[in-house]
């Protein structure tokens, strides 16, 4: 009897312990587990509540970005480049005053009749002379000069306009497209992560089945260093993911240097929603090639120009003058005339022509860029569609090899459990497992930059 009871004493001994040593391996594991987690979690920046959205993101750069701020300042100063050009149209009127001092007394104005009639003695002559008043000048004709100058000016204030809203496309394709790839490096880090969990566990495991000779010390060896390459990688997607939020934050006008949160894509992916014929409308109309329509009206217009320098300019010219002698303010002598100017370019050296020569070159180098634009809109349209019909079949690929690598590291992981698997086939599967889901997100995100590069192209929202 008392065998029996030292007997189940020692049973209930053995049981005791052993339930206390695997507490302290899953208590252990756990505490490791979290505490990496959490260091992935920092470093590739977790969503949370402070995360920022791809929405805000955009939302935030279209009002901060440097470069389009810098293109609103550039429609404002075009604004004030039509004001000018347009003022031309009424004429100019100065002020005008002269103050001399001669080295002999001379006429204070001009001899007239009326000064003529009273004599040599009577005439005004002063050494010290004030002349104050007002000339004014209003072309008549210039060839068109003036109205073609404003035409010029009115095209170039569209052309800064169109870029500007061309500037805005490329800002939101840009930081979508950024968004997208730090948050897959941040989600292809935090599958790195969990793989290092699952193989850190097999590790406390194989520590322990070396130690009662169930394993070879081999096997831990290739799992330390299965690890250690896995730290690696991961250590290298989060590099990588740091260096595009940098360049994110830039773009949005913010500091480079500035931590930032991403928050995770939606898991609703863009669709196209509009046909192939609507698109390549949308895209024959994008900006680049609407400034290109705009430039080849320009050379015209310049052309314009360039012929109306080789026509006569006529001008009305108006002055009124008093004039007076400083060391005598009694007396004041007042002149005035009104006329007309006519100006005949006859020789220049062949400057004109060569110069309407030079626009027309321009203008016909102009139609060219033109054609290009519509060529490059047209083969950007199809890029982009290839992309995103290539960014499905990645995806639908994708899918397929995680589904496999999933189900076969999961049999491999019992297989191991058992004692009937190896443990190169164990770390050979959860490899192909993190490269296939790694893959997955890739393809994902992929398809989200497709999208944006679509509606880049088209500047439309032809996939949402």
């Amino acid at each position: 009897m008392s065998n029996i009871v030292r007997y189940n004493r020692g049973l209930h001994f053995i049981s005791s312990l052993l339930a206390i040593i695997v507490c302290l391996i899953v208590s252990r594991g756990c505490l490791w587990a979290d505490s990496g987690q959490e260091k992935v979690s920092a470093a590739v920046g977790q969503a949370g509540g402070n995360a920022l959205t791809l929405d805000a993101a955009i939302s935030e750069a279209l009002k901060a970005n440097p470069t389009i701020q810098a293109g609103m300042y550039d429609i404002e100063a075009a604004q004030r480049q039509v004001g000018v050009s347009k003022g031309h149209l009424y004429g100019e009127l100065d002020a005008v005053a002269t103050a001399q001092h001669l080295n002999d007394p001379q006429l204070l104005r001009p001899m007239s009749k009326e000064l003529a009639s009273g004599g040599l003695v009577s005439l005004p002559f002063a050494q010290d002379q004030l002349h104050v008043g007002a000339i004014y000048t209003y072309p008549l004709y210039v060839g068109g000069q003036i109205m073609n100058h404003v035409r010029i000016d009115e095209i170039s204030l569209n052309q800064t306009r169109t870029l500007l809203a061309g500037t805005r496309q490329d800002v939101i394709y840009n930081v979508t497209s950024l968004f997208a790839q730090a948050r897959a490096l941040a989600a292809q880090a935090e599958a790195i992560q969990r793989d290092i969990d699952a193989l850190e566990a097999t590790r406390r495991n194989l520590e322990l089945a070396v130690k009662i000779g169930k394993r070879p010390e081999v096997d831990l060896l290739k799992t330390v260093d299965r690890i250690s390459e896995a730290e690696a990688a991961r250590t290298d997607a989060i590099g990588r993911q740091q260096k595009l939020i940098a360049v994110l934050m830039s773009v949005m006008g913010r500091d480079p240097a500035q931590p930032a949160v991403l928050a995770a894509l939606p898991d609703h992916l863009p669709q196209l929603v509009t046909g192939t014929p609507e698109m390549q409308s949308a895209a024959s109309r994008r900006s680049s090639v609407a400034i290109a329509e705009l430039a080849e009206d320009k050379d015209k217009k310049r052309a314009a120009l360039a012929r109306g320098a080789l026509d006569p300019a006529v001008s009305l010219q108006a002055s009124y003058l008093q004039n007076v002698d400083p060391s005598s303010w009694d007396q004041w002598y007042e002149t005035w005339f009104v006329g007309m100017q006519v100006t005949l370019p006859v020789f220049d050296g062949g400057s004109r022509r060569s110069e309407l020569s030079r626009i027309r070159a321009e203008a016909k180098a102009a139609r060219e860029r033109l054609i290009g634009a519509r060529l490059q809109a047209a083969s950007d349209l199809q890029s982009a569609l290839a992309g995103w019909r290539s960014s499905q079949d990645q995806l639908q690929a994708a899918d397929a090899q995680y589904a496999s690598a999933h189900e076969v590291a999961r049999i491999e992981q019992v297989r191991f459990d058992t004692g009937a698997g190896d443990i190169e086939d164990l770390l050979r599967a959860r490899s192909r497992e993190v490269a296939a889901e790694s893959a997955q997100i890739a393809a994902r995100a992929q398809i989200v930059v497709s999208a944006a590069q679509i509606n880049h192209v088209t500047e439309s929202e032809a996939a949402k």
